[in-house]
Formats: structure tokens, C-alpha cells, sequence
């Protein structure tokens, strides 16, 4: 045999055997079936209450936290969710914590962005390109104001616009945000905007709507947007009303082909740009200008603050909904619980805004639960928890369930979509098996006693992966071990890989900062001490160093083969087919995992077309590369731990607008 042959067989034993390490995935399916997804009960409010009462007990009051700091653009959407879940409304409480730093950070920029906006209205003609995006967006919001100022004087055909597309009980409010965002859309594009992009547009405002509604609406936002446009290109002088940006939109995005189609959108557009010019010119008289640009700052920049304040006033104004509690972490809070204000900005972390919210939860709550701000719990998940209690006798203290990062994946790269569905499968079936072996705790879709997290003091806020050291250090302090909740939750996988390239490698860096802190602990029972620190070993650089090293075979074996140093005749040609059979497998799995989580998807940034759906399929066979970089972030904390340069600050996680 010669040494050709034997690197091919070596070759194919490492494929083989990292093939059935694969393989174990069904091997976890199976036994997470059997033991949690297919033994959940059927729960209802009344089957929960009747439960409690057999016992001599109330239905446990659970208080369900959510950390949300500068997440406006996902934070309205979530506490809808989250004051909607099944279980009774006067037994749980949702607590939204913001940070103080971040209305602190408005307040500081918001006076030079609107003086900057206001010289661009008043002052010299100014190019596009210095007016920066806020103060664009500032105007754009305000000339919208104008445009729809009082809609009884739009000319005809926009009456009959909003008549035909059913929006004349549109709050106008509204109405100015949507055509707000499709003019800045337009006007960034060069007024050669895709249809697709502002059906997005539509489908984020206007939630719920189908495709045939969003069809039969956006004549009517885009033609307000393309006046509003045409007076921005006016102002900034990119043209005139019938300017080239203009003549694109109306020609491309309009889809107006026909000449005389062209001239009476170019008339309309005419007739409401000039009735936004007034408006504008009026306010400048009356010295409203910076008033008016101040308050279309705050509606274009909202900070969480503002967004959580104006859902707890709907809440408390309706009917059979949970208390919305907002609280506010102070700029200069140390970040241990009960802790102290020391007069100076401390970094922000989730473990430190979790530590100042939980002395202010309802203390009737039983157990807490831990959400991101964006979060999609299923709606029984409450119902399961109390039920769990109510049987365990208090027994129960740490419930985790699993987590689909999947929800934005139509926004998301080809590599992340990868990782969103495999890291779906390991939430789904693998983390029940790993919990017979180590604490572990993800932070999200969790539920914790209330009263073991006072005795814990909470949170380590400087820890960049608090979620991993609270799990062990329940253990090791309390002897408490998580139990998997069969009840998932949707969430969002950073969008770009350099989002999910730090995001990961926070999570590498925490898990060898738990290490570190375990073994500098003494007074943790020594047998739990070593047994904790052991699978932390196994389950992070073990694995990390093993799957990093698998990676390179493949590249290896491939330049070895292409020098003539890889010999397969030493197998029979049909091992071989069944080999390359082999590897597709890895790709109908990754289609498999597509449809199994498609009904966790946002389907707001969907393709419009077939052929456009089956483009994001086809991502999927980027496998093989993706493969090579998901172990990338962990070694490369590895390495950086190994320099002493490893990351120290805690970095939030990017997400996607919703």
C-alpha cells in the first residue's frame, strides 16, 4: 500500500467518524421526544387553577424581565408578545429595564443634530452628502409632516388612493412614519428603489397586512413619498421638482411607462412638493422651525424610554392585561445588587441592569423569568412553568428552554442563516442531553426562583457571559441543576458575520472567564467544584480545539489531492459514491432544518418571488464553507485568552429591525 493510499484511508476515517458524530443529532432528537417535547401536558388557565387549588395554593405569580437597553426598534413588538401570553393577567407582571445612559445620549445629540438641520432649511444651499443621516431623516420626517398637514386639500387622486387601499382610518401619525421611511428609502436609492424593499417597508408598518393588501396600499405612501423627495432634492439641491431623482421614481419605482402617466404623477408631484414648500416657508416665519425639527427628532429617534412608556399607558388604559412595569437603571449604578450610586457612568451589562430591577419585582412572584428585548416566547409557556412548580413542591429552581435564533433570517447573510438553523437544532434537541452533564444556563427563555437569586445576590454584572455563571453557580452554591422547559422561543441571530463573529467570541471569552472564576473560588463543595470545571473543559476547549482541527481536513486533503498525493483507488468506486452520498446528506439536513423552523421566521423581509425563495434555499450549500468558520470565534478566544488579549467589555448583541 502506498503512502497515498494510506493518507486517502486516514482521510475517510476521520470523515467517517466525525460523520457519526453528526449522526448523534438524531440520537438527541430522539431521546428529547421521548423525555420532554412529546410528555408535555395539555394546559389551560382553568386546568393551571384547578392544579393550585387541589394543593391549597395560588397560581404562582411569575415576573417575567426583560433587559432593553437602545432597543427601540424591537422593544413595541415584544411587549405586545409578552402582555398576550396565556395565563392569567393579574398572576404575572412583565418588567421592561432600560438604561439611563441611553435617553442621557439623545439628550446630548439632539440639540446639534436639530440646529445642524435647521441650517440646512435656513442657510446656504448645502450638498446631500453633508447633511448627515439624522438631520436627513429629521427633514424628511418634518417635509412628510407638511405633505399630509391636512389631507381634506390633497389633490383628488389621493383621496381616491387612500379610499381603494382601506387605510382612510389610518392614524395619520402613521401614515407620516410609513411615507417618511419610503421617501428617505427613495431618496438613498437615487430614486431606483426595489419593489421588494418597499413592500418591506410596508409589511413592517403596516403588520399583518398580506401581499395583496400591501399591493393594493403602496400607490398610495409612494405617492406621497415621491413629492416629499422632490422637495428634499429641492432643499439640498439635487434638482428641481421634475429633477433626475424625480424622473427615476416616477419612471422605475412607479413603474409609470406610459407618457401620459408620467405627466400627471410629475404634476401631482409638482402640486404637493410646493404645498410642503409653503408649509416650510410658513414655519420658518413663525419661528416654529427648530420646535417643529426638535419634535420629528424625537419621533425619528425614539429611545426605548419613550417606546416602553407609551405601551404601559395603552396597557393600563385596556382591558385583561399583565402590569407593564418600567424600570429605569441609573447612569452611575455599581451593578451589585442592592448596590450603591457612585456619581460616575458605569459600563452597561445585562447581568448589572438585571441586578437594579430584581429588588423592584412584585414580591408575590415566585419565580422570575429572563427574556431579550427580542423575544417571542411560546404562549404556554407560563402555563408550564407554574404547572412544574405547582408539581415539584418548590423542587424545580432553574427552568431553561430553548432558543430558535431564526426569526430575522431573511436579513440575515448565508453564513448566519447556517448558524441560526444549527444552532435551532442544538436548542431543540441536543440541549436536553447536555443538561445531564452540566449546569448550563442561556439566559433567554429561562426561569429562575426568585428567592434562591436573593440568596445568590443576583448576578455577576462584570461577567461577560452572566447567564453560564449564574447556571453554575446555582449548582455549586445552591446544588440547584436547570431542567429543560419543552417550550421554545424565537429570537435573532446578529445579521453580518462580524455581529456574530463578536457575539461569539463574548461567549468563548465568558465560558473561560467562568473557568477562571470557579477555580478561584474555596468554598464551593470540592466534588461540585471539579465536576463543573471538568465538563466546562470538555464542552469548551476540548470541542472547541477537536471541531477547529476537523475543519482543516477537508482543505488538506484537497491540496494533497491535487498534488498527487491522495490515492482513492485504493477504495472500490462504489465506497466511494456511498461517500460523496454521505456528504450530501450534510445538505439535505441543512434544507430539513430550513422547513422544520420556518414557522419561527419573520416573514416580513421574504422574497416577493418563487425563484426569490428559492434563492435563499439554494444559500444553504454554502455549507461547507460556513462549516469552517463556526468554530472560528471560540478558538480565536482560545488564542486570545492565550495573549492576554481577549476581549473585557461587555458587547450588546446587533439586532434587526422589526
Amino acid at each position: 500500500m502506498t503512502s497515498s493510499q494510506v493518507i486517502y484511508l486516514i482521510a475517510v476515517g476521520i470523515y467517517f467518524v466525525f460523520f457519526l458524530l453528526f449522526a448523534r443529532f438524531f440520537t438527541w432528537k430522539k431521546y428529547a421526544d421521548d423525555h420532554y417535547w412529546h410528555r408535555r401536558p395539555a394546559l389551560s388557565q382553568e386546568s393551571v387553577a384547578q392544579l393550585a387549588a387541589s394543593k391549597g395554593a395560588r397560581v404562582p405569580f411569575i415576573s417575567v424581565l426583560v433587559p432593553a437597553r437602545n432597543e427601540a426598534d424591537v422593544i413595541e413588538k415584544t411587549i405586545e408578545h409578552m402582555s398576550s401570553l396565556n395565563y392569567p393577567h393579574e398572576a404575572y407582571e412583565v418588567v421592561v429595564v432600560t438604561d439611563e445612559k441611553e435617553a442621557m445620549a439623545r439628550e446630548k445629540k439632539r440639540p446639534a443634530v436639530v440646529e445642524h438641520a435647521a441650517g440646512v432649511i435656513t442657510g446656504p444651499r448645502t450638498s446631500a452628502k453633508a447633511v448627515g443621516p439624522e438631520a436627513e431623516r429629521t427633514i424628511i420626517s418634518l417635509l412628510t409632516h407638511f405633505a399630509l398637514a391636512d389631507q381634506r386639500k390633497l389633490p383628488g387622486p389621493y383621496a381616491e388612493l387612500l379610499e381603494s387601499a382601506g387605510l382612510k382610518e389610518l392614524p395619520r401619525d402613521k401614515q407620516e412614519r410609513i411615507v417618511g421611511e419610503v421617501a428617505e428609502m427613495l431618496f438613498r436609492a437615487k430614486g431606483r428603489a426595489e419593489l421588494g424593499t418597499l413592500y418591506r417597508l410596508l409589511r413592517r408598518g403596516l403588520p399583518g397586512v398580506t401581499d395583496t393588501d400591501v399591493r393594493r396600499v403602496y400607490p398610495y405612501f409612494l405617492a406621497l413619498a415621491i413629492p416629499v423627495v422632490a422637495a428634499y432634492c429641492r432643499l439640498v439641491g439635487e434638482g428641481s421638482g421634475n429633477g433626475r431623482i424625480v424622473q427615476a421614481m416616477i419612471a422605475r419605482t412607479a413603474h409609470a411607462h406610459h407618457q401620459v402617466t408620467r405627466e400627471i404623477l410629475s404634476s401631482m408631484t409638482l402640486m404637493v412638493s410646493q404645498r410642503i414648500w409653503n408649509g416650510m416657508t410658513s414655519a420658518k416665519r413663525r419661528s416654529q422651525l427648530e420646535a417643529l425639527l426638535t419634535h420629528h427628532y424625537d419621533l425619528c429617534f425614539p429611545t426605548t424610554q419613550d417606546i416602553v412608556e407609551r405601551k404601559r399607558a395603552e396597557l393600563a388604559a385596556g382591558a385583561a392585561r399583565p402590569t407593564l412595569k418600567h424600570i429605569v437603571v441609573p447612569y452611575d449604578y455599581d451593578g451589585a445588587m442592592h448596590g450603591q450610586r457612585t456619581g460616575q457612568p458605569v459600563p452597561s451589562t445585562k447581568g448589572r441592569a438585571l441586578n437594579w430591577a430584581l429588588p423592584m419585582v412584585d414580591q408575590r412572584a415566585v419565580m422570575c423569568g429572563f427574556y431579550d428585548a427580542e423575544s417571542r416566547p411560546d404562549r404556554q409557556v407560563l402555563l408550564y412553568v407554574a404547572w412544574r412548580r405547582l408539581n415539584s413542591g418548590a423542587e424545580v429552581k432553574i427552568l431553561q428552554g430553548p432558543v430558535f435564533q431564526v426569526r430575522n433570517f431573511y436579513d440575515m447573510s448565508p453564513f448566519c442563516k447556517i448558524a441560526s438553523l444549527y444552532q435551532a437544532l442544538a436548542h431543540d434537541w441536543y440541549l436536553p442531553a447536555l443538561f445531564r452533564r452540566l449546569p448550563f444556563v442561556g439566559g433567554t427563555n429561562l426561569f429562575v426562583d426568585r428567592l434562591m437569586l436573593e440568596r445568590m445576590a443576583g448576578y455577576d454584572h462584570s461577567s461577560l457571559t452572566e447567564d453560564l455563571e449564574l447556571g453554575a453557580r446555582a449548582y455549586l452554591e445552591c446544588g440547584a441543576w436547570p431542567e429543560y422547559l419543552p417550550y421554545s422561543s424565537s429570537e435573532q441571530t446578529p445579521p453580518t458575520v462580524k455581529g456574530f463573529f463578536r457575539q461569539r467570541l463574548r461567549w468563548g471569552t465568558g465560558h473561560l472567564q467562568v473557568m477562571d472564576k470557579i477555580r478561584a473560588e474555596n468554598h464551593y463543595p470540592a466534588d461540585r467544584k471539579r465536576a463543573v470545571l471538568r465538563q466546562l473543559f470538555f464542552k469548551g476547549q476540548v470541542e472547541w480545539i477537536l471541531y477547529q482541527a476537523a475543519t482543516f481536513v477537508p482543505p488538506t486533503v484537497l491540496i494533497l489531492w491535487w498534488t498527487g498525493h491522495v490515492d482513492p483507488n485504493v477504495l472500490p468506486e462504489f465506497v466511494r459514491w456511498i461517500l460523496n452520498g454521505l456528504s450530501l446528506t450534510y445538505i439535505s439536513f441543512t434544507i430539513y432544518a430550513y422547513f422544520r423552523y420556518s414557522p419561527y421566521l419573520d416573514m416580513t423581509s421574504r422574497p416577493m418571488s418563487v425563484i426569490g425563495r428559492w434563492g435563499v434555499i439554494s444559500q444553504l450549500f454554502f455549507l461547507p464553507l460556513a462549516a469552517f468558520f463556526f468554530p472560528v470565534p471560540y478558538s480565536s478566544a482560545l488564542v486570545l485568552k492565550g495573549l492576554n488579549r481577549q476581549p473585557r467589555g461587555w458587547v450588546k448583541t446587533p439586532r434587526t429591525r422589526e
